[in-house]
């Protein structure tokens, strides 16, 4: 059997994903030495790491209107080249101001990005394995911070971190080749796609376990934006994220001062549940397409559930070994979660939308991303820089999104027929 052209696509978007976290994730290996070198106190700090979420949050959805408009494919190549222009200058800032302004318009081209990413998934995959696509290459937002951790505790010792963020702008040029080499708006228009594939792709899409779960074919998008499921999962993304963005960004300050960990020490217990969370969020797709099809909500919430105890258990336990493993169950779980939930849109968004729908879910992700630094930052503050509060906000966010996808999302059943309309269906 030979290698699927879809493959090679869906392979083309992980490593730009990768490559994407290892930008975006860089800078909180870097801030020690950005301090010292920019005499930048941490209440700044928290201001350059929110100022790409400011930028990501505001594109979301202008990316994903361009990528239906004129087709994923030129926005995904702009993105690329625009952000890796913009890694490179990150390591030639002379000062505060620049540094704002550098991550400000890094997050603009990152926020472009996603949708357009979404719009290929769509375009590439039928429903049938459509979620299970996602998933895998969403598993890059646990294995890209993962990697980044090990990456740059190797490069900063050695290149310093100006010179290790020019390194990671050549990295995004190479993306910007694959992406040309391999992505396309869809499978009808790549001519490498060989017959038996594009007809395998045709039947699946008019097969009734490929439509089960079919709803808004006919909607505009301000049809989209008048259904209530839509804004359930714009909520659940943005108060999840500040569970996700918070343990990611204020893990290794928790492991430093609560944990008592040297940073070698640090870099690796940082780097292992997110390596865990990527297997989970991989394996998702394939769980939630293969036993959770119209009811994939459950799949969340139980991961959420379950995830929320280990992580919560992480705070409490003393000694290393077990609540390492507490740890990595919980990155497990909650990135299967975080797969499971972005196979939501994935189904339940027509395919000419997907582009702008799944950017104005993803807008509210970002905003938790941009929220989240700030809040977790004073709540420290408030309790005499105790860096286990943060904890708190991320397991009461954590509760908060599980029951509102519990309750606030209401799913075809996967052996219902599809009912054909005009109107909003996602309730």
């Amino acid at each position: 059997m030979s290698f699927k052209t879809s493959y090679k696509v869906g392979l083309a978007l992980l490593l730009c994903y990768l490559v994407a976290w290892l930008d975006r994730m860089a800078i909180n290996m870097t801030i020690p030495l950005i301090r010292e070198e920019l005499h930048v106190g941490p209440e700044r700090i928290g201001w350059i790491l929110s100022a790409f979420f400011l930028g990501y949050s505001l594109f979301q959805i202008p990316g994903g209107m361009l990528a239906d408009r004129i087709g994923p494919r030129k926005v995904i190549l702009a993105a690329l080249a625009w952000w890796s222009v913009f890694t490179a200058l990150t390591g030639a800032v002379g000062g505060l101001a620049s540094m704002l302004a550098v991550r400000f318009l890094f997050g603009v081209g990152e926020g472009v990005f996603p949708a357009a990413v979404w719009k290929v998934i769509g375009n590439w995959y039928s429903k049938k394995n459509r979620g299970t696509a996602n998933a895998a290459i969403l598993s890059s937002i646990a294995f890209g911070p993962a990697l980044s951790s090990l990456l740059l505790a190797w490069l900063l010792p050695i290149l310093g971190w100006r010179t290790s963020f020019y390194l990671l702008g050549v990295a995004g040029v190479v993306c910007v080749l694959m992406a040309w080499l391999f992505i396309t708006n869809s499978i009808h228009e790549n001519p490498q796609v060989s017959r038996e594939e594009l007809e395998e792709f045709e039947r699946d899409s008019r097969s009734q376990a490929a439509t089960a779960e079919q709803t808004l074919e006919k909607a505009s998008f301000g049809q989209l934006l008048r259904s209530p499921a839509i804004w359930v999962l714009f909520f659940v993304a943005l108060i999840y994220n500040l569970t996700m963005y918070g343990w990611l960004n204020w893990l290794p300050t928790y492991l430093l001062e609560v944990k008592k960990l040297s940073l070698t020490k640090t870099g690796l217990v940082g780097a292992l549940p997110f390596f865990f969370g990527g297997l989970g969020c991989m394996l998702a797709g394939y769980v939630s397409d293969r036993w959770f099809r119209g009811r994939r909500k459950y799949l969340v919430f139980g991961c959420q559930a379950l995830g929320g105890v280990c992580l919560y258990l992480f705070t409490q336990i003393d000694a290393p070994i077990p609540y390492m493993i507490a740890q990595c169950i919980a990155g497990f779980l909650l990135f299967m979660a975080a797969g499971a939930i972005w196979a939501l849109p994935m189904i339940l968004v027509p395919p000419k939308l997907m582009g702008s729908g799944a950017g104005f879910i993803n807008t509210g992700g970002q905003i938790g991303g941009f929220v989240t630094n700030i809040l977790i930052g004073y709540v420290i503050k408030w309790n005499n820089n105790d860096a286990a509060a943060g904890f708190h906000v991320m397991l009461g966010a954590l509760v908060v999104a599980a029951l509102l996808v519990l309750v606030g999302i209401r799913e075809q059943p996967a052996s219902a027929p599809a009912k054909p309309s005009t109107e909003p269906a996602l309730s």
